[in-house]
């Protein structure tokens, strides 16, 4: 029986959980569906093309039934974690969202959501467009970093000795007050942090148009 579009997508999400971005071939992919490599280009012309794919199935739901009532500034933060619990749901899910260009569906709701929230209140098409590039980028920037820190040996513990032995009181007095700052792997206050100083310039930037 001839394999389905969604049947070769899902398998392929389900491999990368398995083995992570480097190792997703079209070959093992094949391997693990059992059919004869080359039978994935039926639906993919290109690991590029399943690579989008798989970015678009993640971001599925996110945009939808945001409260229109809610302030803006709410909105905006609610569609943010929805785009970092959709990235974090699959391992290396980050770098596939930011190594792909995928005007689909889901991609679309997305910027439609968050562009339209910030002209709402208040900001010009370039600065709600430009704005919420600047929030994407540091969504996916920190989901990569936390899928990274995620992966490191007994929970990080021995990346953060390494920085702490590499430290001199004399050149890196700053780094040393702040060693038990640096977070390995984050956690979820550590996002929280970045994503409300954003919002505290995008509300100044509403506020002062």
């Amino acid at each position: 029986m001839r394999l389905t579009r969604d049947q070769v997508l899902a398998r392929a999400l389900d491999l990368l959980d398995e083995v992570g971005i480097e190792q997703l071939t079209m070959r093992r992919l094949a391997s693990a569906l059992g059919v004869q490599n080359g039978a994935t280009y039926w639906h993919f012309a290109s690991k590029q093309a399943l690579l989008e794919a798989m970015a678009e199935a993640m971001l599925a739901g996110v945009a939808d039934g945001l409260d229109p009532v809610r302030p803006w500034p709410e909105r905006l933060a609610e569609l943010a974690r929805r785009l970092r619990r959709a990235l974090l749901s699959r391992r290396d899910g980050a770098r596939i969202f930011a190594g792909t260009f995928f005007p689909e569906p889901n991609a679309l709701a997305y910027g439609e959501a968050a562009i339209g929230i910030l002209r709402g209140a208040g900001l010009s098409a370039r600065d709600a467009t430009w704005a919420v590039d600047t929030l994407t980028y540091y969504v996916v920037g920190h989901t990569i970093e936390e899928q990274a820190a995620a992966r490191l040996p007994d929970g990080g513990g021995p990346a953060v000795a390494r920085l702490a032995g590499a430290l001199d009181p004399g050149r890196h007095p700053n780094l040393l007050a702040a060693l038990d700052h640096i977070p390995a792997p984050h956690p979820e206050e550590h996002f929280a942090y970045g994503l409300e100083l954003l919002l505290a310039g995008l509300r100044a930037k509403a506020d002062g148009k």
